[in-house]
């Protein structure tokens, strides 16, 4: 079903319904600019929060069955993101992981997408930006305690957590590099790179 943008809900909570929808339906489309599309991103999120996996482990932790899975990974090995290597606890097996390629691909495609938020919200004054942030967190949490989650899925959390410093410190150092964005204008960079932290 097609959802109409033009729609206007009738109440508050059909109101929040709405606009997940139409956030959703954008986000995990390809955006101009992508590099990736948005399975292939989730996909490489998981090994990069949790290193080299078996394609069982991997699945388990992506919520889906093996077949769908293997399709990703043979999908990203063929464009030199992942490659295999042995299971040193079975011969028998492999193990799947980023390639250096895989692990740049990755952060820029994040990076890509915490812009694409930040440019969403251009204009919002800071207040603005640090009370959707503490409403939305605070949002999240409610569905998380309403809502059963598998035991495996704390990864995404704590994979967050753990390569989210990586990405700042990505822009921090762009903020010395000229790109074509910004030209060699140091202020110019400056308030890209502000505007993207505004939205962590």
């Amino acid at each position: 079903m097609q959802v109409n943008d033009a729609y206007t809900p009738q109440t508050p909570i059909e109101g929040v319904m709405h606009a997940f929808t139409r956030i959703g339906r954008r986000l995990k489309a390809k955006q101009p600019g992508d590099q990736l599309d948005h399975s292939a991103h989730v996909v490489l999120f998981a090994l990069r929060c949790n290193g080299a996996l078996r394609l069982s482990d991997l699945a388990g932790k992506l919520e889906l069955d093996a077949s769908t899975a293997s399709r990703h990974v043979r999908s990203l090995e063929q464009l030199g993101l992942i490659r295999r290597s042995p299971d040193p606890d079975d011969g028998r097996a492999f193990r799947v992981e980023l390639t250096e390629q895989g692990i740049e691909q990755w952060e820029a495609s994040a990076r890509h997408r915490m812009e694409l938020l930040s440019a969403a919200m251009e204009g919002w004054s800071e207040e603005d930006v640090q009370t959707f942030e503490r409403l939305m967190t605070r949002f999240a949490d409610g569905v998380a305690a309403h809502t059963e989650a598998p035991s495996s899925a704390a990864w995404a959390d704590k994979g967050w957590a753990e390569v989210a410093p990586r990405l700042q410190s990505a822009a921090a150092q762009r903020r010395t590099e000229p790109d074509s964005a910004t030209g060699s204008d140091p202020a110019a960079r400056e308030n890209n790179d502000d505007n993207l932290e505004s939205t962590r």
